[in-house]
């Protein structure tokens, strides 16, 4: 189920990679013992903005759970323009999955990487 899951996430990666607007595309999976899994990646783009992700996955019960992810999208200058995540904060956030821009936390859902990378494209108007 997890191989599945990584096959799924090689193919978004692979749309993008051929793409004019992005530069280099890269991803690398784990599988972990006990139905476990974990994904890194990053996608570069025209503008040199990049998108840093991670996922650690549990297959427990039949099901793919994303256990923590973080989708970090950054400038050429390195300073954030988003970040979806599900880390905890202190104080408590009123809902584990947000989204970061610049000083600003907001709940969201979590997102798909296709999602996000369709956010990045959307927002740059490469398409």
């Amino acid at each position: 189920m997890i191989q599945a899951y990584f096959d799924q996430l090689k193919h978004v990666i692979d749309s993008y990679a051929t793409a004019a607007f992005v530069l280099d595309a890269q991803i690398s999976f784990e599988l972990r013992p006990g139905d476990q899994g974990y994904v890194v990646g990053s996608v570069l783009f025209l503008d040199h903005s990049i998108l840093h992700f991670r996922e650690y996955l549990d297959a427990e019960g039949g099901q793919i759970s994303r256990l923590t992810y973080s989708y970090h999208y950054q400038d050429v200058d390195t300073r954030l323009i988003f970040r979806y995540d599900n880390a905890r904060h202190r104080p408590l956030l009123p809902t584990p999955d947000h989204k970061h821009i610049v000083d600003t936390i907001e709940a969201s859902q979590p997102p798909s990487l296709d999602a996000v990378l369709a956010e990045i494209v959307v927002a740059r108007e490469w398409i």
